[in-house]
C-alpha cells in the first residue's frame, strides 16, 4: 500500500470505531454526543464544561445543550467553585450514576476485550504509535 492507501485504511478503521460507538448510542436511545459527554463526566472528577470541550473536541454549544438536558433530567448537578463562582463543576446525581452504569460498563468491557486481543507488546506499541500519530496530526492541523 502507498502512504495514501495506508492513510485511507487508518482513517477507515478510525471511522469504523466511531460508527460502532454511534450505533451503540442509537440502540441505547441516546445521542452519540450525549454518550460521549456522559462518559467524560463519569471519568473526570470535578468536571467542567470547558474540560469536556477540550476532552471531546465538541463545540461549546453542543456540550452546553447536552449538559442542560442532563440537568433537566436530573442526571447531573452543578456546583460553584469557591475560588470562581462563575465556573461550575458537573457531578452525576445518584440517578445519573445509575443511568451511566446502564451504558458505560459495556463500552469499557468491549474496550478491554479488544485490547486483551493484542499481546502486551502490541498494546504498548499501539498506544505509542497512536500518541505519535495524534501529536503529529495535531501539530500539522494547528500549523505549529
Amino acid at each position: 500500500l502507498t502512504v495514501e492507501g495506508k492513510t485511507r485504511a487508518f482513517c477507515n478503521a478510525w471511522q469504523s470505531i466511531s460508527m460502532i460507538y454511534e450505533d451503540y448510542a442509537r440502540r441505547m436511545g441516546i445521542s452519540y454526543n450525549s454518550l460521549y459527554i456522559l462518559n467524560a463526566i463519569q471519568q473526570t472528577e470535578n468536571c467542567t464544561q470547558k474540560q469536556i470541550c477540550e476532552k471531546t473536541l465538541l463545540p461549546k454549544q453542543t456540550v452546553n445543550n447536552v449538559i442542560t438536558a442532563f440537568f433537566k433530567s436530573g442526571y447531573i448537578e452543578l456546583r460553584e467553585l469557591p475560588e470562581n463562582r462563575r465556573i461550575k463543576t458537573i457531578h452525576l446525581t445518584e440517578k445519573g450514576a445509575q443511568y451511566a452504569d446502564t451504558l458505560i460498563p459495556h463500552i469499557r468491557h468491549a474496550d478491554r476485550l479488544a485490547m486483551e486481543a493484542l499481546s502486551e507488546e502490541q498494546q504498548d506499541e499501539l498506544i505509542w504509535l497512536m500518541d505519535l500519530y495524534v501529536s503529529t496530526f495535531r501539530r500539522e492541523m494547528l500549523g505549529e
